[in-house]
């Protein structure tokens, strides 16, 4: 995500932060400062962070379980997102790391609690089990302990809300998906999750609360999104990597010229060729278009193509008879805008996100279902 900071990592995720938060730092400083002033408002907006931070680790952690990737996590002013390579498509599993966030909000709930019990006895400010609604606000330590207690509480009720694609959304559509398909399950879950973003986006107006109109928008085009995302890696997921393949694309041997092979760019378009070994046709490496301009920009015109090419151990292998959804990922998980097709150990051709972007725009049009029955 542009305009993103990274702070650190953690658990080997990337922690990054969005330059809009710094507007909800000054806004907390102002408003959670009281009597104590901006500083104290501003410890307090941080703790409130470091909550949703965990809450977000807790959902990656549980990802991590079942082997799925984590992007990163960034912090909004309207909270924390963690990115996740994908979703998982098995109800149990997506219920696992839907609920995996606010579980850790309740942990650290009960951890708290008794810290909150210790404060208020050293203090002398109230007996065990008389904790108020007013020591919230209370500048100090109890007030801080108070205040944390209160938005675990929060963050557990506004997440489990059922509108997707909130936690309660997705924990909603993993209960759906033991009862239909993934895909009918996610179109409900959206519909509903709109609906609701629509009535909260007309509340937020009427009470002019903009903090409402500001999450209804992200609950409705985020949700959105991933439903449209959704039903097309359905329909992706029924068209097998051999329909897509490029049948005349040209190859190249490892003495070819970059000016040899700039010369084929121009004159058929084609973006990525596959080096060859002359006698066996086993393939040794695949060179880009960005390959060939980085080499043309040094002056490296007549230079042998197998030096600036991508060796094979680089390129991610995708099976022959692989779903493209399948092929997505697989390009996505080795950071490679290219692949090599095999059917077995022969190779059969290269597939890029250039044509599967292709074939994204081709189901988007009327003819989409003539390819997918």
């Amino acid at each position: 995500m542009t305009w993103s900071i990274k702070l650190g990592r953690i658990l080997g995720i990337d922690i990054k932060v969005h330059l809009t938060f710094l507007l909800i730092l000054g806004w907390g400083a102002s408003i959670y400062g009281g009597e104590a002033g901006p500083l104290y408002g501003l410890l307090v907006t941080v703790a409130l962070f470091v909550l949703v931070l965990l809450h977000e680790l807790g959902h990656s952690v549980a990802a991590q379980w079942f082997g799925i990737k984590v992007k990163d996590i960034i912090l909004l002013p309207i909270g924390g997102v963690a990115r996740l390579e994908r979703m998982p498509e098995k109800p149990w599993q997506e219920l696992i790391v839907a609920v995996a966030g606010p579980a850790v909000n309740v942990l650290l709930f009960l951890l708290l609690l008794p810290v909150a019990v210790a404060v208020a006895i050293l203090q002398h400010t109230m007996l065990p089990g008389t904790l108020s609604v007013e020591s919230i606000t209370q500048p100090g330590a109890l007030g801080l302990i108070m205040f944390l207690l209160s938005a675990n509480v929060m963050l557990v009720l506004f997440n489990m809300l059922p509108v997707f694609p909130l936690d309660g959304g997705r924990v909603f559509r993993a209960t759906l998906g033991f009862f239909m398909d993934y895909e009918r399950a996610t179109f409900i879950a959206v519909l509903i999750g709109r609906m609701v973003a629509v009535a909260l986006g007309l509340l937020g107006l009427v009470t002019y609360d903009f903090f409402l109109v500001l999450m209804a928008l992200f609950v409705y085009t985020v949700g959105g999104q991933e439903g449209q995302s959704v039903a097309l890696r359905g329909i992706l997921r029924k068209i097998p990597v051999e329909r897509i393949l490029a049948r005349d694309r040209v190859a190249l041997t490892p003495n070819a010229t970059v000016e040899e092979v700039a010369s084929q760019i121009r004159q058929s378009g084609q973006p990525n060729f596959a080096i060859l070994d002359p006698n066996s046709h086993q393939l040794l490496g695949v060179t880009t278009s960005d390959d060939v301009a980085a080499a043309m920009a040094n002056g490296q015109w007549y230079r042998r193509v197998a030096e600036i090419m991508r060796h094979t151990h680089q390129i991610p292998k995708i099976a022959f008879h692989a779903t493209l959804d399948e092929a997505q990922e697989k390009l996505g998980q080795a950071s490679s805008r290219v692949g090599a097709v095999y059917e077995g150990w022969q190779f059969r051709g290269l597939i890029d996100l250039a044509d599967i972007s292709r074939a994204f725009r081709l189901l988007a049009s009327p003819k989409a279902r003539e390819i997918v029955g």
